[in-house]
């Protein structure tokens, strides 16, 4: 998108979010393994993932608030992490920032915390050009 041409439709539209800045981000999440665990435990339970990657929404929060949603994530046995990418409101996208995943345990939602994390989640140098 070319702002500086002279006119076009929705120009206006296309500068005020280009000044405002996206109010949404995609962005990586990485699960703390010792929340997970002590949600299963409080079920009396051992730790248990899903085998394979899953694909659907899960609402990621920052205190009371929904600020986002995973829309997948897996556990990686390179990582040794359980990961997932999601959409989160732009004033939590910063890598760091405290969130919580909703987990299903024993039939129950529950929330684990998480943070954000810079994608991609493994970039090793020998791979870069």
């Amino acid at each position: 998108m070319n702002l500086k041409k002279e006119h076009f439709v929705g120009k206006p539209a296309l500068a005020r979010e280009a000044r405002a800045g996206p109010q949404w981000q995609f962005a990586g999440v990485e699960v703390e393994w010792d929340a997970l665990e002590r949600l299963y435990a409080e079920a009396g339970l051992a730790p248990s993932l899903p085998a394979t990657a899953w694909r659907a929404s899960v609402p990621i929060y920052v205190g009371g608030e929904q600020a986002g949603y995973a829309t997948s994530g897996a556990w990686s046995p390179l990582l040794k992490k359980y990961i997932a990418l999601a959409h989160v409101h732009s004033r939590w996208a910063a890598p760091g920032t405290a969130v919580e995943m909703e987990v299903t345990v024993e039939h129950r939602r529950k929330r684990a915390a998480a943070r954000v994390v810079k994608k991609p989640f493994f970039d090793p140098e020998r791979k870069r050009a």
